[in-house]
């Protein structure tokens, strides 16, 4: 028996489907500001965000909200539209911020690195002086290894912890170019 997709097509778009009773539940209801500045409820920014991920790269997206029972006074299209794509204007922001603030620290920390790793070295060279015997080498290899211990955060927040920022910021990029359908009824 086949499977039934889990997306449907419509346009050449793959739709990601949000249904709710009513437009409110669609935005944080901790948040006391106007529906066109107020932050997205964090379960419906999880759902856009992980069905962006499952829908391949290459796959345009359309955000379609499907509002059972319109508001009084009516609640417009363009004003949900407006607000999903400002949360993720907003979201992309912040995702650009904090890869700087990665940035910087990855510099901080492979300052204090190489820093501390030449320190260590450089002591590991000294222990030529001792006279020659295990606890000259154990005390020379502990330098050296503590040396290069030393290294493992900064290049590790160099190397690999901005990455899933740039997987995050290329999802939200994809949201923010779908276009926001926004229908009422059933």
């Amino acid at each position: 028996m086949a499977e039934r997709p889990r997306y449907r097509v419509e346009d050449g778009r793959w739709c990601i489907d949000i249904k709710v009773r009513q437009a409110r539940q669609l935005f944080d209801s901790r948040d006391p500001a106007p529906f066109r500045e107020r932050d997205l409820d964090q379960n419906a920014v999880e759902y856009l965000l992980g069905s962006a991920q499952e829908i391949p790269r290459h796959r345009p997206l359309q955000i379609v909200v499907t509002i059972a029972e319109p508001t009084e006074p009516p609640l417009s299209g363009d004003v949900v539209a407006h607000a999903v794509r400002e949360h993720f204007a907003y979201q992309l922001e912040q995702i650009s911020r904090r890869r700087g603030e990665y940035i910087r620290r990855g510099r901080q920390f492979l300052i204090v690195g190489v820093t501390v790793l030449a320190v260590f070295l450089s002591l590991a060279g000294l222990t030529q002086a001792l006279p020659a015997g295990p606890v000259r080498d154990i005390l020379r290899e502990g330098l050296v290894i503590t040396g290069w211990v030393a290294m493992w955060r900064p290049l590790e927040v160099i190397l690999y912890d901005w990455r899933p920022l740039v997987d995050e910021r290329r999802q939200v990029q994809r949201l923010l170019a779908a276009p926001v359908a926004v229908r009422y009824g059933d």
